[in-house]
Parts: C-alpha cells; sequence; structure tokens
C-alpha cells in the first residue's frame, strides 16, 4: 500500500523550515482518523487524494507526487521510481497470505 504522510506537526501554529506554505488549522485533524483497512491501523491519513504524479525535472529515478488530505491540505512528496514499483509490484514470496478457515 502506499501510506502519504501527515501534515506536519507545528509549532505555535508556525510550519517547521522545511515546509513551505502557510499553516491550515484543519491539518490536525488528518492525525485523529488514522488508516484502517481490514481492521489493520496503519499510521497515515485516512483520507487522500493523488492530484498530481510527474517524474521529477531533472532526475529520472524520481517522482514528485502532490495529495491533498481531507480536502484541506495540500502536501508534495518525492518518492523514487524503485519504491513505487517495488509497491506496486511486490515479491510474492514477501506477501502473507492467510488461510481461509
Amino acid at each position: 500500500y502506499f501510506c502519504l504522510g501527515h501534515a506536519p506537526e507545528t509549532i505555535d501554529d508556525t510550519l517547521p523550515p522545511t515546509e513551505g506554505g502557510v499553516f491550515n488549522p484543519h491539518s490536525a485533524l488528518t492525525r485523529n482518523r488514522p488508516l484502517l483497512q481490514y481492521n489493520v491501523t496503519f499510521d497515515c491519513p485516512q483520507m487522500h487524494y493523488i492530484s498530481t504524479f510527474i517524474e521529477k525535472a531533472g532526475d529520472p529515478t524520481s517522482t514528485v507526487i502532490g495529495y491533498g488530505l481531507n480536502d484541506c491540505t495540500p502536501r508534495l512528496v518525492e518518492v523514487e521510481k524503485k519504491e513505487i514499483s517495488r509497491l506496486l509490484f511486490p515479491d510474492p514470496m514477501d506477501m502473507v497470505l492467510e488461510m481461509l478457515q
């Protein structure tokens, strides 16, 4: 699965220096509702959507993914193409199969 990150934690409503843009007070909501699938909770925002997915300029081994959290907080992340391939096409020997009883 793809787990795109939460909005950053703030100090006195100020974003960390690694983040650009303006603080959105609704970003805190993304931490209150973690992703839950098949009774497993993941440290990911519950709702997000991909709006941009392009190759990084000047680096053919990496991509830039733009996504939104809870329809109110935009985010950009850089992801290596090898990681995307690993997530989309996992090695069958690494998969956990459960037997139905």
